[in-house]
């Protein structure tokens, strides 16, 4: 199915997006370097794939469980496709590339004070500044055109599920925020667990020795 352009998004439903990105900097993620040689801020909240774990909700989420709230609040009003994954943009260029590991139409939007920055999927471009669009990006080239200014984007998309995760990716619905102590925190909703700041998941090789001999 082509990209299809669809709701304009009323600017007041990303104040809040946009103002937690200006006070807040969501780091660099390297594993990006393929779709942006040069790096920049680029991160996914919700369900990420770790090498060789199965996937799981991802270090920026419960580092930022606030802001996964207010994007998860914009999509209860605005993203009509399902998603486990939410990937966040903060005047980042994208290269031509595809998304090899998702599957099925996301959902993207781009905001903030900028001109320009259409995204380009295969040669047309879509001005999705406050405009959703739908599109497979795991089966259409696309890429970022130049802009001015400074340019959001968030993407909702799905993971493609692996032979090598049993073909299983979690529900985001496994998951939800809630104010704890004077704090947002992610709680799994499995057995109550508790995930905020540097407080993330257990890794199973956390403590061991490294035998490097």
């Amino acid at each position: 199915m082509p990209p299809r352009l669809v709701n304009h998004v009323n600017p007041s439903d990303l104040r809040e997006i946009e103002g937690y990105l200006q006070a807040h900097n969501l780091g660099i993620n390297k594993y990006r370097v393929k779709v942006n040689p040069n790096h920049g801020v680029s991160q996914t909240l919700g369900i990420v794939s770790r090498r060789s774990l199965p996937p799981d909700i991802s270090r920026c989420t419960w580092a930022h469980p606030r802001l996964y709230k207010y994007l998860m609040d914009f999509a209860a009003k605005y993203v009509s496709v399902p998603f486990t994954s939410i990937q966040v943009n903060d005047n980042y260029t994208c290269a031509p590339h595809k998304d090899v590991n998702n599957i099925g139409d996301s959902y993207i939007v781009a905001f903030g004070p900028y001109t320009g920055g259409a995204l380009c999927v295969e040669d047309f471009d879509y001005d999705i500044n406050h405009r959703g669009l739908l599109f497979d990006g795991s089966e259409l080239l696309h890429w970022t055109k130049p802009w001015i200014g400074h340019r959001y984007s968030i993407v909702f998309h799905s993971l493609e599920p692996k032979d090598r995760w049993l073909n299983h990716v979690p529900s985001l619905s496994e998951y939800e925020v809630i104010e704890h102590e004077g704090r947002w925190k992610i709680r799994r909703l499995s057995d109550g667990a508790l995930f905020w700041g540097k407080q993330g998941l257990p890794h199973p090789l956390k403590g061991r020795r490294v035998n490097l001999n």
